[in-house]
């Protein structure tokens, strides 16, 4: 009968955690996720796999906790679309900043990766991206109400952005086809988009 495994309280995560945490994502660029060891994410973020069990107990938890993480930082983009509507001052670039921020260091590849292979982490992702197409089809609406868009189809605006955030963002071949980073690609987006849409 095999060894029964036991459940051990983790340390509490803090700043230097995230810091090693979020540091390895750069390098995961084009790395196969389903394949990776935790000795090879212990040599990723230049640490012994006895300190990283002092915080985390799978892999599966490790790619929660940076996807967690780097979506907390992206919650920002609420308040300064709010706050814009509130004074009537939309400025496009404060948007593009914080959602290109959000995907710095990241590759569609990754992301593809995390998709097939932790779906818990995707799942934070996905939650995130649905919130924010509501959050951006409401704006569309108060923007063409208050004759700062044009006087679009919101319904069409909705849909591309759908298929911009939910599909390309998971397109390696698209980026691996131009000169693109998943950054470049929503800055530019967004840019054309807005451009288009203001009065």
């Amino acid at each position: 009968m095999g060894r029964k495994s036991i459940l051990k309280n983790r340390k509490e995560k803090n700043k230097k955690v995230e810091q090693w945490t979020q540091a390895m994502v750069p390098k995961l660029k084009k790395t196969d996720l389903g394949n990776l060891t935790m000795d090879d994410m212990s040599q990723l973020m230049n640490k012994s796999k006895s300190t990283i069990y002092q915080y985390f107990t799978t892999k599966e938890e490790i790619f929660e906790y940076i996807t967690q993480t780097r979506i907390n930082r992206l919650h920002a983009y609420k308040n300064e679309i709010t706050g814009e509507i509130q004074q009537l001052d939309y400025q496009y670039n404060s948007l593009s900043l914080i959602l290109a921020e959000g995907a710095k260091d990241i590759s569609a590849f990754y992301l593809r990766q995390l998709q097939k292979h932790y779906p818990t982490a995707w799942k934070i992702i996905e939650d995130f991206l649905f919130v924010l197409l509501d959050d951006l089809k409401q704006f569309y609406v108060f923007g063409i109400e208050k004759k700062l868009f044009k006087p679009v189809s919101v319904d069409l605006l909705s849909k591309v952005d759908e298929f911009f955030i939910m599909q390309l963002i998971t397109d390696d071949h698209f980026f691996t086809q131009t000169k693109e980073t998943l950054e470049s690609a929503i800055k530019d987006y967004l840019f054309l988009k807005f451009e288009g849409l203001l009065k």
